[in-house]
């Protein structure tokens, strides 16, 4: 029984002397990361190409354990309307060769689809997920209200997904919009994050689920308490999920991470914690 935690990124100017000395170099953070977790998003991939280089770089930076979570190019899942459909498939093809060489460290690659992305292109979707040549797990996020609709466009899409073997991801931003935007991270998160209805439902054998946390850690326990019951439930049916967990400023997404995993270890016969943080004041003394 295995889950992969993560964060969105794997350094915070909060994290230092926490999860990683402040002498240690930008660029070995990822190392110290990977000591504590198992994956990462990495959302650089979507904004630009990341040259070869870098991307070997990082892979030689993490233990064998390790699983990176890449999200697919802007140009393939944000410009379906505005592009040729050749283009697209060709910066697909581009893309997934550029990870083919980090593939005994890939979890889940993420097709990751903006609200603009409507019930027409739905076709669309599941063409680039048959387009997918690479043995290691695909995963696809939704944010158009039509893919939440429990029956007509939602069934069809959950039908297509599981028929292929892809993963859904999981938003769950409920914890943020559960006040008010009382501070700047609070509405800056309001602002950004998709207000979308959270359905955890697996279409494959690695689910993904991006957590949203409040930035007042007590007020995600009643959220923790069902995802830990959700994970459990896929750990028993042999399903391996990948958690990626935020907060609306990250600086408590380690430490709701760990909560979580608590609790599934409370939950879930056999399965041991995986996420054991280190205190600031440990971190001190051991740097």
């Amino acid at each position: 029984m295995k889950i992969y935690y993560g964060m969105a990124q794997w350094q915070h100017p909060a994290w230092i002397n926490w999860l990683y000395p402040s002498s240690l170099p930008a660029g070995e953070r990822i190392s110290r990361y990977s000591q504590v977790f198992s994956t990462v998003e990495v959302g650089s991939t979507f904004y630009t190409k990341v040259e070869q280089a870098q991307l070997q770089r990082w892979y030689e930076a993490v233990p064998d354990g390790f699983r990176f979570a890449f999200k697919a190019p802007q140009t393939v899942t944000h410009r379906l309307l505005d592009r040729s459909w050749k283009e697209v498939v060709e910066d697909w093809r581009v893309f997934m060769a550029s990870l083919a060489p980090l593939l005994p460290k890939l979890g889940p690659t993420m097709l990751q689809f903006p609200a603009t992305c409507d019930e027409r292109l739905l076709e669309r979707i599941m063409l680039l997920c048959d387009l997918w040549v690479l043995p290691s797990p695909l995963a696809v996020e939704t944010r158009h209200l039509a893919y939440f609709d429990k029956t007509g466009y939602e069934s069809l899409f959950l039908k297509g997904l599981a028929d292929k073997g892809v993963n859904r991801v999981i938003m769950d931003s409920r914890p943020v919009f559960s006040t008010e935007a009382y501070c700047d991270s609070l509405v800056d998160a309001q602002m950004k994050k998709p207000r979308v209805p959270c359905h955890p439902v697996a279409t494959g054998a690695h689910p993904v689920v991006r957590f949203i946390g409040h930035p007042d850690v007590s007020l995600n326990d009643k959220w923790l308490d069902q995802w830990a019951a959700k994970l459990s439930q896929w750990l028993s049916l042999g399903l391996t999920p990948s958690v990626f967990v935020h907060s609306s400023d990250n600086i408590a997404a380690p430490a709701l991470a760990a909560q979580l995993d608590q609790k599934v270890q409370m939950l879930c016969h056999g399965y041991q914690a995986v996420l054991s943080l280190p205190s600031a004041q440990e971190q001190v003394s051991l740097w």
